[in-house]
């Protein structure tokens, strides 16, 4: 579980050495240096595989990332926003379900922007842990962050009553599977069934409609928690 962009600079480099052309090329090496770290291991990919499997010459690879410890750091700072943000809406004043809500879009919007489908680099990172050192204490820190949240919605009213440390890791498992499901459960020529924003409102309202105490507020809440939300670049699928 997890930690978990926003969008990334539009491509401003060099020519593809296969002709190939991207939008954002970065956010494709890392969608491929992820398969490939996943398929055989960190240790054994190198930058060569990489640069040829996204297409470009090895040269051109460092014009975006100068290393492959480079190109972990960018996976695990991507896996962390969500986090990051959870952090920040601690600290919020004022009503709780909109820092909620607020956490729970974002929480799936980065997931569906990711390069990678998140369980795989739960996997990765599960199977070598001092390559992926501290993913599993972001996940610790955001399942923690959740709860306390939900903890101060009850405490003020705002949600019905329930059991913050076990509702806390069905809500990210959900965005998860939502992510696994609706984003990346498809085939490579396949756009998905809907824009990673709708799918991240349609499952924080989910969540929220089965959260707040006062089911009727769910608009007022999603209004004010998008005040909290930093709005992507772009709805392009990364894979």
């Amino acid at each position: 579980m997890t930690n978990r962009e926003l969008g990334s600079p539009k491509r401003t480099g060099r020519p593809r050495n296969s002709g190939r052309d991207s939008a954002n090329p970065r956010e494709e090496i890392l969608k491929e240096a992820s398969r490939l770290f996943t398929a055989q291991g960190v240790a054994a990919t190198t930058i060569s595989q990489i640069a040829e499997s996204v297409g470009l010459r090895q040269s051109s690879m460092y014009y975006y990332y100068k290393s492959k410890e480079g190109i972990l750091s960018a996976l695990m700072e991507k896996n962390r926003e969500s986090l990051t943000l959870a952090e920040k809406l601690l600290e919020e004043d004022g009503p709780v379900a909109p820092r909620l809500y607020a956490f729970l879009y974002t929480d799936v919007r980065q997931l569906c922007t990711a390069p990678l489908d998140f369980y795989e680099l739960e996997i990765a990172a599960l199977a070598q842990p001092q390559v992926f050192e501290g993913f599993e204490e972001d996940g610790d820190k955001l399942c923690a962050v959740a709860a306390r949240l939900l903890e101060l919605g009850v405490d003020s009213g705002e949600l019905r009553q329930t059991d913050p440390a076990a509702t806390a890791p069905m809500l990210l498992s959900l965005n998860e599977g939502a992510q696994h499901r609706l984003w990346h459960g498809r085939r490579e020529d396949e756009k998905p069934t809907a824009s990673s924003h709708a799918i991240a409102e349609s499952v924080a309202d989910y969540h929220l409609n089965s959260l707040l105490a006062d089911v009727s507020a769910l608009v007022a809440v999603r209004e004010a928690g998008r005040g909290f939300v930093t709005e992507y670049a772009d709805d392009e699928p990364a894979a």
